[in-house]
């Protein structure tokens, strides 16, 4: 009840939803009938099925309804919480609620997989299997959430198997081998899904990561990025293009676009550039290693300066011509004001969710079988493994990249506190991994001079 009040009060307070450029660019194509892969088509798809004139509220209220019906079930298959208990989760999911506003592909798939997650606990946690028409519904939501975020297969591949049993496998390394199987057929499927069953173009959008890892490369002392010379890298350094928080400088016509071009990232002079990255990472081990640690400490958002950007969602659309998305007003300012100083607090940084995740995950599995904490741990695996992907395909660091981790452990937590027994010393353990990580990055922010991004 609680939850489905709140998820009411969010449709109202942000209806229609808030628009990014992402959104507007989904919108574009639609209207253009040509669709590209840069933004994922399955949901430009299912945004064709409603009428033009609506914009956004139709993503908006579905998105907003999976959440929060998701959280309902998980909430009213628990027994009933205890009201410090209840109030700390909700507090740990302030910031991913508020992302709920904006009509984007995050939002989307930590939707989806929010109510996947509580279809399963409404059965599992009852001791009973799941009905046919929920295991087809259940699958439809983690196909959806694999579909619109191209990263998603780290997280959802060990869920699903977590949920269909892998739990119960014998053997670490044959259950890590399935995971990583898991993950590596999904990253390879999921482009024809896209480009012959959804009809989307190629944007070259993979292009984007070896581009990204190039200039670190070179940036950390390692061989140039092919097709830059000397005098070129030198002014990419002295314009300051790479920074390991994002990519998006290197691709910009008026700073650094060259760079992308020279590369190939939409000529044909890229066809040979996943070639080129493979050779030059494994060529330049140490220069590569410092590069994606840099970019994992970013996106981690961990030893960094305070005030970093990015990080509650935003409380208005865009501008745009075609009339997408509200907000701007009293009525997503507060909720976003609230994010923000949110995200401020370790309740914010995704080194402390996955500090949470990885410790409470190892607490866990020392626990004796049950529904209760096979779910859990399935959860929390999920969350660590999403966060793992980021230290090798990445490429910037915005907050609501991490939603689903935030949420995932959140649940967990609830789950482990509600139904499972876990050994003391262990909770004592993990609780204190993650006060250890909390006080490194509060460290840094009082250390480091301000600054963003860099």
């Amino acid at each position: 009840m609680v939850a489905g009040g709140v998820g009411a009060v969010s449709l109202a307070l942000a209806w229609p939803g808030i628009a990014l450029y992402d959104t507007m660019r989904q919108a574009e194509q639609l209207s253009g009938h040509a669709l590209d892969d840069w933004h994922p088509p399955v949901m430009a798809r299912l945004w064709g099925l409603f009428p033009a004139r609506l914009g956004t509220a139709p993503l908006f209220a579905l998105q907003t309804a999976a959440f929060y019906a998701g959280l309902a079930l998980v909430f009213a298959a628990l027994p009933r919480l205890r009201p410090g208990v209840a109030a700390l989760a909700a507090v740990a999911l302030v910031i991913p609620a508020d992302w709920q506003s904006v009509v984007v592909k995050d939002a989307q798939m930590v939707a989806a997989l929010t109510l996947a997650t509580g279809a399963v606990a409404w059965f599992h946690l009852r001791g009973r299997p799941l009905p046919r028409g929920a295991v087809a519904g259940v699958v439809a939501l983690l196909g959806y959430a694999l579909l619109v975020r191209a990263n998603a297969a780290f997280g959802v591949v060990p869920l699903a198997l977590a949920w269909g049993g892998w739990l119960g496998a014998t053997g670490l390394i044959r259950r890590a081998a399935l995971a990583v199987g898991g993950v590596l057929a999904v990253l390879a499927v999921s482009p024809v899904v896209n480009h012959h069953l959804l009809g989307a173009g190629a944007s070259h959008v993979e292009r984007v990561l070896p581009v990204f890892d190039l200039a670190g490369i070179a940036h950390f002392g390692g061989a140039l990025p092919p097709r830059i010379n000397r005098s070129a890298w030198a002014e990419v350094e002295r314009r300051r293009c790479y920074s390991p928080y994002l990519w998006d400088a290197l691709g910009d016509d008026s700073r650094c676009g060259f760079v992308a071009s020279a590369l190939g990232l939409q000529g044909a002079n890229g066809d040979g550039l996943i070639g080129e990255w493979i050779r030059t990472v494994v060529a330049n081990p140490v220069p590569y290693g410092r590069h994606r640690l840099a970019h994992l400490n970013a996106t981690l958002r961990w030893i960094v300066p305070f005030g970093q950007p990015n990080a509650g969602a935003p409380p208005d659309s865009q501008p745009n011509t075609r009339g997408l998305g509200g907000g701007g007003t009293w009525r997503t300012r507060a909720p976003a004001w609230v994010a923000r100083a949110l995200a401020a607090t370790p309740f914010g940084w995704p080194a402390v969710w996955w500090a949470a995740s990885l410790g409470f995950g190892w607490a866990v599995a020392g626990a004796a079988r049950s529904p209760g904490r096979d779910l859990a741990l399935g959860l929390l695996i999920s969350a660590s493994a999403m966060t793992l992907g980021f230290a090798v395909v990445s490429i910037a660091s915005d907050l609501r990249y991490h939603l689903w981790s935030m949420v995932a452990t959140t649940l967990a937590l609830l789950v482990v506190r509600a139904t499972v027994t876990i050994p003391r010393m262990r909770l004592v353990t993990a609780a204190g991994a993650v006060a250890i990580v909390a006080a490194a990055g509060l460290i840094a922010r009082i250390v480091l001079p301000a600054g963003g991004w860099g």
